[in-house]
């Protein structure tokens, strides 16, 4: 298990939302918690999606990378 802290949990999720869809269309991204069990909350809100699935790729391999690193980090990307 890796120890990161909530400020380099926050831009490994904004690099690689921004490798998917562009720096310019993340809208915000907020964090807050971490609650029981889990390393730290994350939502994300991206312009222009068009629908839940379009942010699936990017989850997905974020969920990996977060396995790997032993961290347990909820991540909802949706429409901004």
């Amino acid at each position: 298990m890796v120890k990161m802290e909530k400020e380099e949990i926050v831009e490994l999720i904004r690099s690689e939302v921004a490798k998917e869809f562009g720096e310019e269309r993340i809208k915000y991204i907020e964090y807050f918690g971490p609650y029981e069990g889990e390393d730290l909350n994350v939502r994300v809100r991206v312009e222009g999606l068009k629908d839940r699935n379009e942010g699936y790729s990017v989850h997905s391999r974020l969920f990996d990378k977060f396995l790997e690193l032993g961290i347990d980090v909820p991540l909802p990307i949706a429409r901004a």
